[in-house]
């Protein structure tokens, strides 16, 4: 059973340039190496088996898997697309399955029309059984010699390129392992088992039920004691379909937990600094509008009725006016009393502040003399200052004007001295301001700090917030369905205890023949099926007790004489029956952090511990095809798995460049050419090609020719 590749040839087929026979690589069992620098061809030869399988391509410029269709152009060799506008683009493939050889070949039929190039793609298939050659014309038929190469559940693990080795046992999920176990170990023909076996169950149950109908001597005792069983027997049947459903609810409850778990705290932390630094943003934001409502309200200041800084150093200021205003006011009264001895008060007169100064000091400062207190000039300018107000006119009087504008601004007098106290209150506040504004400023960008190192920039606020809703979600789901669980499991125990009662009623009062050979047959399948099941189990349990021992010798083997421990993996079987693996320290505690070349050859070893634990044949019976698989492995790794690989896997074809030597003459470095040696010797069985390119060219001219050292 199994696959075997025979050879690979490529023509035209990217820097394949030439015909299948210039571009042939034949394989044997064992280790198969394709040894190339960068840009010689070996995800070109990946991708041969890539479109032979699955009709797809890696496209190396945008990292990523395409169908070979949309990619015709790019597969074309260059340097024939220069050379001629018609050529044949293709790959083949000879390999033998159970006996039977199979050429497969996919090609393309290019030719350029104008500036567009068109296609005619076509796949042959030829089967060889014997001596006889039988091209399959059918397409299904087709597909199906394709998928003797490599079957479609095991090409996960036989077609591998760089990092999807991480990728082997999906160990994210909790039922990742089992399924992994359950395709390489071959127990899947014993599911199968397990499902035929409860099949029959029904059927028997179906048979007993339509034997107990036809039995007419059935009374209505009996007739209620098969419908009270047939009710427990539903009632726990369909109890425990809602727990298995539960259980699985319950596997990817925690699968969702798990997921949401790594992420949950760094989304809470991150929902909490984000709410800190709006707060922060907001204080800020609020210390800058106080700011600029302060700077705006200097034009009130200028204008303030009760202390106008427009009047800003004009100390003293309104005491020249009044003494101008004084002087002028004697000189108008002198020259008026001159044309009008007679008058007293010309007009002009002193205002209140002045009559009382006269008062105070005894002299008529209109009259320029003496006025003792008393006496009728003082009793005169006491009458005139204290005599009725009249309404304000307005008046064209020079000297009214003049006394308006001391009028006016005497009030100011006192509140000048306190402007320079006013503006530097004012100044010291914006001040204060701006260093409140830039203590702030340092808060929020310490914020958004905080925030960059827990990963803001690549994560939203509704993301985080569906991680933290996930998470609880998970948790209640997880909570709500282990009761779930226990609440059925407790009414099928009741249920079974009832079941049991009415059968046995039923035994007393059916006695007939066929309805006892029925109820037997019944059981009887009941009891295959449990025998079943349990041998399932216990090969399981039994492959997961071996898996650890297996795999840690296998992990041992893999990553000996590296510098550091890799640490001991762990195969747990948990009560929901999937299986956890982890990797411990020398404490016992989980071990995490290790490098990806540690981490990849955890997954190797658990494939490949997997596989020499199968039941019968120890070994992988298809190919094992990897494009670059130690682009993060030392030599000691890659030397290690050289060694132990044909022990597991029965054919294996590898891609590597880590054996090049570009300025060696034989284009190989002294590892490689140890390995060649064996080769030759017969010490290591398989193949070793190195890929060299014809002449120094770009992509355009690049054509790709190989040295075979192991013949």
């Amino acid at each position: 059973m199994g696959t075997l590749i025979k050879s690979i040839s490529f023509k035209n087929f990217y820097n394949y340039y030439g015909s299948y026979e210039d571009n042939t690589y034949t394989f044997t069992e064992g280790l198969n190496i394709i040894n190339a620098d960068n840009n010689m061809g070996k995800s070109k030869f990946y991708n041969g088996f890539l479109w032979i399988l699955r009709d797809e391509v890696y496209d190396s410029d945008v990292k990523k898997i395409y169908p070979a269709s949309e990619s015709y152009f790019k597969m074309m060799s260059a340097k024939a697309r220069y050379e001629r506008s018609d050529l044949e683009m293709g790959v083949r493939i000879i390999y033998e399955n159970e006996g039977i050889t199979y050429k497969v070949t996919k090609s393309v039929n290019c030719s350029k029309q104008g500036d567009d190039w068109d296609y005619q793609a076509k796949t042959d298939v030829i089967k060889t059984e014997g001596n006889s050659d039988l091209p399959l014309l059918d397409k299904d038929e087709k597909q199906e010699a394709i998928r003797c190469l490599i079957p479609a559940d095991m090409e996960k693990y036989s077609l591998l390129q760089g990092e999807s080795m991480e990728r082997l046992v999906d160990l994210s999920t909790l039922d990742g392992l089992e399924k992994t176990i359950n395709v390489l170990a071959d127990i899947n023909n014993l599911i199968k088992m397990c499902d035929l076996a409860a099949e029959l169950v029904k059927q028997a149950k179906k048979s007993y039920q339509e034997e107990e109908k036809r039995n007419k001597d059935a009374d209505a005792d009996i007739i209620n004691l098969r419908q009270t069983r047939d009710n427990y027997e539903k009632w726990i049947q369909e109890a425990t379909e809602k727990i298995e459903l539960a259980r699985k609810e319950s596997v990817q409850a925690k699968e969702k937990e798990q997921q949401y778990e790594s992420e949950f705290f760094s989304s809470k932390k991150r929902i909490q600094l984000r709410k800190e630094y709006e707060d922060e943003c907001k204080k800020l934001e609020g210390l800058k509008s106080k700011k600029e409502r302060q700077e705006l309200s200097i034009t009130s200041r200028l204008f303030d009725e009760n202390c106008p800084w427009l009047l800003f150093g004009l100390e003293g200021e309104t005491g020249d006016f009044d003494d101008y205003r004084i002087a002028l006011s004697k000189q108008l009264a002198a020259i008026e009393i001159q044309h009008n001895p007679d008058i007293m008060l010309p007009e002009g007169s002193p205002d209140a502040p002045s009559l009382k100064r006269m008062l105070e000091h005894e002299w008529c400062e209109v009259c320029n003399r003496e006025a003792k207190r008393g006496t009728d000039p003082w009793l005169h300018i006491k009458k005139v200052m204290e005599r009725p107000k009249e309404p304000m006119r307005v008046s064209d009087s020079f000297m009214q004007f003049y006394g308006d504008i001391q009028k006016i601004t005497g009030r100011y007098e006192t509140t000048i001295p306190n402007i320079i106290d006013d503006y530097n209150h004012y100044m010291e506040e914006i001040w204060d301001f701006e260093d409140q504004i830039t203590q702030q400023e340092k808060v929020v960008e310490a914020k958004e700090n905080e925030l960059t190192l827990v990963g803001s920039e690549d994560t939203s606020e509704d993301d985080d917030r569906r991680v933290l809703s996930g998470y609880n979600q998970a948790k209640r789901l997880l909570q709500e369905k282990e009761e779930e669980i226990q609440r059925y499991t407790g009414k099928i125990e009741l249920w079974k205890k009832g079941l049991e009662k009415a059968n046995r009623e039923l035994d007393k009062r059916q006695e007939s023949t066929p309805i006892r050979k029925a109820k037997q047959l019944y059981e009887d399948m009941q009891i295959v099926g449990s025998i079943f099941n349990s041998t399932k189990e216990r090969i399981f349990q039994g492959l997961v007790s071996n898996l650890q021992v297996s795999a840690n010798e296998m992990y041992g083997a893999l990553t000996k004489g590296n510098q550091t421990l890799g640490g001991t993996l762990n195969f747990d079987r948990q009560e929901d029956g999937t299986v956890k693996v982890s990797v411990t320290n020398s404490y016992g505690e989980e071990l995490f952090g290790n490098g990806t070349g540690f981490q990849r050859m955890k997954q190797l070893s658990i494939v490949m511990s997997i596989i020499s634990s199968r039941v019968g044949n120890k070994r992988f019976d298809y190919p094992f095809i990897s494009d670059a698989p130690f682009s993060e492995f030392s030599w000691n790794f890659i030397r290690n798995f050289f060694e132990i690989a044909p022990n597991v896997f029965r054919q294996s074809i590898i891609m590597i460049k880590d054996l090049c030597e570009p300025n060696s003459q034989l284009l190989i470095n002294e590892h490689g050419e140890d390995i060649a040696r064996k080769m030759r010797e017969g010490e290591i069985k398989g193949t070793f090609y190195v890929n060299y390119p014809e002449t120094r060219a770009d992509a355009s001219n690049l054509v790709t020719k190989k040295k075979c050292y192991s013949e």
